[in-house]
C-alpha cells in the first residue's frame, strides 16, 4: 500500500481542526440515542464571530461582475503590493518597497513558502513551545527538525534567551517567533524582540516573525523585528515577516496573506509560490485591496469586542481561582485545567468536556509540551459562548 512520505503520514492529527467535526458527530450520536446535550459552545478554533465587512465583500462581487478572471503575477498584482507596503509603514512601523512583498494563500501559505525557500532536510529550526500546531506540520513537510524552545507561563509566556542559546547546534538555520502569540496572547516587549534579533544575528539565522495578529493589541505595543533594522539590514535577507488579512478583517475563509522579506529572498519565495499555485485569485486580491483602502473602523470595533471578551474571560477565571495570566493581544487564552490532584489531562479533559457538556476547546498538548496541562479557548467566539464555556471549564476542572 502506498501512502506517501512516511514522516508526513506519521504526524499526529491536528486536534483543532478535528474537534469541530468530532463535535458534530457527538451531537448526531446523542440525537440518535435520544439523549439531549446542552447547547453547543465552540471555543476550539480561532474563527472571528464577525462577518467580513460589507465593503470588502462588495469589492469581490464587483470583480466577478466586471473583470476578467485571468492568471496573474505569482507575487500578486502590483496595486495590492503597493497597498501592502503602505500598510506595513502605517501599522508595523517600518519602510519597504512593493518588491519586498508577495501575496500568499493566507498566513499559512506565507509561512510554507518562506520555509520552503530557506530550509530543508538536515536543518534545524527553533520553534516556540507552545505554538500554533501548523508550524510543526510545515516543518515536517519540508523535512527539517523542529527544536522547541519553551515559553514561560510564569513570566507572561516570554522566551528565555539563555535557554535558547543551549539549543543551538551547527545545523540550526532559522528562528521562528510569534507576537502577538497564538495560543498565548503574549506580546513580546521591545527588549525581548531586540534580544531575539541579536540572537539570530549572532548565530547567522533566518528570523521568521509571525505577525498575523499585529492589529489585535489590547495593551502594550506590537514591535516587529524589522523596526530595529535599517533598510540595508533588511535587504541582507535575515528577516521574514508573515502577515494575513484573516484576523484583522474577519477574512479567514478568503485565504489571503502576504510575506515581507528582502528583494532577493522575495524572488526565491515568489518562485516557490509560482511552483505551488501560480497565483492568488484576483477576486480575493481586490477584496484585500478594499480592506486596506476602505474604512478601518471595523478593525477597531472587532478589536474592542475581543478586548471585552478577554476581560470577561479573565474575570471569570479570577472568580474561579484559575487565573494564570492576562493575554495582551491576539484573541486566545490558555487555561490551566489541572485537577485538585494535579494530574495532567489537557487532551482527555477536552474530550470529556465535549462529551458531557458540549463545549469544544483546543487541548494544550496540540500546541506543545509546555502547555500539556492547559486548554486553549478562542476569544473570537460570542460573549455568551465565552461566559458559559469558561464557567463549564472551571467547574469541570474542579470536579
Amino acid at each position: 500500500m502506498k501512502f506517501g512520505k512516511q514522516h508526513i503520514y506519521d504526524q499526529a492529527m491536528n486536534d483543532i481542526t478535528m474537534l469541530g467535526t468530532y463535535a458534530e458527530q457527538v451531537e448526531r450520536e446523542a440525537r440518535a440515542e435520544g439523549r439531549s446535550l446542552p447547547p453547543p459552545v465552540r471555543l476550539q478554533i480561532g474563527e472571528p464571530s464577525f462577518r467580513t465587512p460589507e465593503h470588502i465583500r462588495q469589492a469581490a462581487l464587483q470583480t466577478i461582475a466586471n473583470e476578467p478572471l485571468t492568471y496573474g503575477p505569482p507575487a500578486g498584482w502590483p496595486w495590492l503590493r503597493e497597498l501592502i507596503a503602505a500598510k506595513i509603514a502605517r501599522v508595523d512601523g517600518y519602510s519597504i518597497d512593493p518588491e519586498n512583498t508577495a501575496v500568499t494563500l493566507g498566513g499559512t501559505g506565507a509561512l510554507m513558502a518562506a520555509l520552503s525557500a530557506t530550509v530543508g532536510p538536515g536543518d534545524e529550526v527553533l520553534m516556540p513551545d507552545p505554538c500554533w500546531p501548523i508550524y510543526a506540520m510545515q516543518l515536517t513537510a519540508v523535512g527539517v527538525t523542529a527544536v522547541p524552545y519553551p515559553l514561560d507561563p510564569q513570566s507572561e509566556w516570554l522566551p528565555d534567551i539563555a535557554r535558547l542559546e543551549k539549543l543551538v547546534t551547527p545545523r540550526t538555520r532559522l528562528l521562528m517567533i510569534n507576537t502577538p502569540g497564538n495560543p498565548t496572547g503574549a506580546i513580546f516587549p521591545r527588549e525581548i524582540v531586540s534580544a531575539l534579533l541579536d540572537f539570530a544575528r549572532r548565530h547567522d539565522l533566518y528570523l521568521i516573525s509571525d505577525e498575523c495578529y499585529d492589529e489585535i493589541i489590547f495593551e502594550g505595543e506590537h514591535v516587529s523585528p524589522a523596526t530595529l533594522l535599517t533598510r540595508s539590514e533588511l535587504e541582507d535577507g535575515r528577516f521574514i515577516g508573515i502577515y494575513t488579512f484573516s484576523k484583522s478583517y474577519a477574512m479567514t475563509g478568503w485565504r489571503v496573506g502576504y510575506v515581507v522579506a528582502s528583494k532577493a529572498l522575495t524572488k526565491t519565495i515568489t518562485d516557490v509560490l509560482c511552483a505551488n499555485h501560480s497565483n492568488i485569485s484576483i477576486i480575493v486580491q481586490r477584496a484585500a485591496a478594499a480592506a486596506l483602502t476602505g474604512p478601518q473602523d471595523c478593525v477597531k470595533e472587532m478589536r474592542d469586542s475581543y478586548r471585552q471578551r478577554r476581560d470577561l474571560a479573565v474575570r471569570l477565571l479570577k472568580e474561579a481561582g484559575r487565573y494564570v495570566y492576562t493575554p495582551h493581544g491576539a484573541f486566545y487564552a490558555l487555561i490551566d485545567v489541572r485537577g485538585k490532584r494535579g494530574e495532567k489531562r489537557g487532551r482527555q479533559f477536552a474530550l470529556d468536556l465535549l462529551h458531557e457538556r458540549n463545549v469544544a476547546v483546543a487541548p494544550g498538548n496540540g500546541f506543545g509540551k509546555v502547555s500539556e496541562e492547559y486548554v486553549r479557548i478562542s476569544l473570537g467566539a460570542s460573549d455568551e459562548e465565552i461566559e458559559r464555556g469558561v464557567r463549564e471549564i472551571c467547574q469541570f476542572a474542579d470536579r
